[in-house]
Formats: structure tokens, C-alpha cells, sequence
């Protein structure tokens, strides 16, 4: 247990600092971006190894070289010409011509279903990482200046924490009243009630995220329009949360495995950490880019 919370209270350290540094020095984004590129290459690297005997060596190539170059060539692109989605999708069309290329050239050694886990393994990190990229250097939306990058990562940051925690809590300590499995196949220890906690840690945390943020940018403006869109956003961040938790959980009971390393003592490797992040960036981007649509700034 003390490990476990060593470990992750160096994990939230690490946020907390890459995003300080963002806020504070100018073009401090790049320091969350080589956060992310970080755990991009480590979670590329525990998703390979737990799928070893699956992939070929060709494959297993490709993804690497396709780790280490999307998130720089994204963010550069991003930085430039703000075609950090553009890039992120060319970077997928070379990555499915490789990988589909060694059906010709590797055809012995190359199946339907490796090429398939190999371009599972692509996705989930890098991909899913390279939207908390764009989100990371999301721009103010017209008549919304304080609605950009810096609260995007904070709802990233702050409710992903907040509604493991509460989840745990509300799981340990009710559970004995109300001991419903979520998904008794797929993760046993789940239950519906750590499940509501989540939501109220979301929830919990949109509402805090919207006093504090708002009274450090130093505008309440339409409060009653605001307040239900952070807390809309905090329920949607814990449902991607919670359901981020399930697919990893499913994920290692396929590959028959624990965890999937063990680089965080108590937590097994950076992907059982992230799970939840992967999944919660798409909620807070999608919600972002639907307002963005909105009110005509994408």
C-alpha cells in the first residue's frame, strides 16, 4: 500500500510540475509535450512486449518507428502550421500502408490478426496521447479566452485523479452494503457503487476546477451557463474514466497478464496509469471542439 501511494504520488508530482511549467514560463507547452512523448515510448514499449508472441520483429518495427516519430512530427506540425490533426492522421495512413505492406513482403511470417494487435498497440498509446498533444495546445475560443489549453489539461490532470480516488473509496468503504459487481467478468473488484463514486469525484472536481480557474483568470461571466458545462464535462470525464479502466482491465485478462509492467511499484507500468488519461483526454477534447464548433472557433 505505502508503495503504491510513493508511486503515484510521484506520478501526480510529475503532472503538477510539467504543468506548472506550462503556465509559467512562455511556450511552456513543450514541457507536458515531452511528458507525453515519454510515456508514448513507454507504453508503446509494454504494449509490445505483453503482445511479443503475437507480432513479428517486423512489426513490432514499425510500431516503434511509428511511436517515435508521430507525437514530435504532431506537435511540430501543430506548433507551424496548427495541423496537429492533420498530421496525427497522415502519420496513421503510413502506419496502416507498413504494416499492411508486410502481407506482400513478409507474407509467411505475417497474419490478418498480428497486423491487427500490431495496429492496436499504435493506437492505444500513441495515438489516444497525440489528442492530449492537440489538447495541450488547444487556442482561446471567440468569446471564451479562459476556455483553452490550460483548463483542458487541468480537467485532464485534476478529475482523472479524482474519480479513481473517489471510486476506490466509495468501493472500500460501501462495498459491503452495496456489493454489485460493474463487470464481474472483466474486473471482478468493480463494483456500482465505486462506480457512482467516480461520477461524484467527477463531479466534485469540474465544480472546484471551476471556482478555482475562473477566480485565477479573474472572470465569473455568465456563471450559470459555465457551471453546468464543467460539471456536464466532469460527469463525461469520469464515465471515460471508469469505461478507460474497464478496456485496460479487459485488455491485460486477454493477454492473461497482471500488469502491463512494472515501472510504477503498487501500479504495475505507465498504460495501468494512463488507462484512465486515454480515455478521459477524448472526452475533454471531444467536449471542447463541439463547443468550439458552437460558437464558430473551429
Amino acid at each position: 500500500m505505502l508503495t503504491r501511494i510513493i508511486s503515484g504520488t510521484w506520478y501526480i508530482a510529475l503532472l503538477a510540475i510539467a504543468y506548472l511549467l506550462k503556465i509559467i514560463i512562455p511556450s511552456g507547452d513543450f514541457f507536458v509535450d515531452v511528458l507525453i512523448y515519454v510515456f508514448s515510448l513507454i507504453g508503446t514499449f509494454e504494449m509490445l512486449r505483453a503482445l511479443k508472441d503475437k507480432t513479428t520483429k517486423w512489426e513490432r518495427g514499425i510500431v516503434y518507428v511509428f511511436a517515435v516519430i508521430c507525437i514530435p512530427i504532431g506537435v511540430s506540425m501543430k506548433h507551424f502550421l496548427n495541423w496537429g490533426s492533420t498530421a496525427t492522421g497522415v502519420c496513421m495512413l503510413a502506419l496502416s500502408i507498413a504494416l499492411l505492406s508486410l502481407l506482400v513482403f513478409r507474407h509467411d511470417e505475417t497474419s490478418l490478426e498480428s497486423i491487427g494487435l500490431s495496429f492496436i498497440a499504435a493506437v492505444y498509446p500513441t495515438i489516444f496521447l497525440m489528442m492530449l498533444v492537440v489538447a495541450n495546445h488547444a487556442q482561446p475560443l471567440p468569446m471564451l479566452p479562459a476556455f483553452d489549453s490550460r483548463i483542458l489539461i487541468l480537467f485532464i490532470f485534476v478529475t482523472v485523479p479524482c474519480v479513481d480516488s473517489c471510486a476506490y473509496l466509495f468501493g472500500k468503504f460501501l462495498r459491503k452494503f452495496f456489493p454489485q459487481k460493474i463487470a464481474p467478468v472483466l474486473s471482478p473488484n468493480k463494483t456500482v457503487i465505486g462506480c457512482i463514486g467516480g461520477v461524484i469525484g467527477g463531479l466534485l472536481s469540474a465544480t472546484a476546477l471551476y471556482f478555482i480557474y475562473n477566480a485565477w483568470v479573474g472572470s465569473f461571466d455568465k456563471m450559470y451557463i459555465w457551471l453546468p458545462v464543467y460539471l456536464i464535462i466532469g460527469f463525461i470525464t469520469a464515465i471515460a474514466t471508469e469505461f478507460g479502466d474497464l478496456v485496460e482491465s479487459c485488455v491485460k485478462r486477454k493477454l492473461h497478464i497482471k500488469d502491463m509492467g512494472d515501472i510504477m511499484p503498487g501500479h504495475g507500468g505507465i498504460l495501468d496509469r494512463l488507462d484512465s488519461t486515454l480515455f478521459a483526454t477524448v472526452a475533454v477534447y471531444s467536449v471542447y471542439a463541439l463547443i468550439g464548433l458552437m460558437v464558430g472557433g473551429l
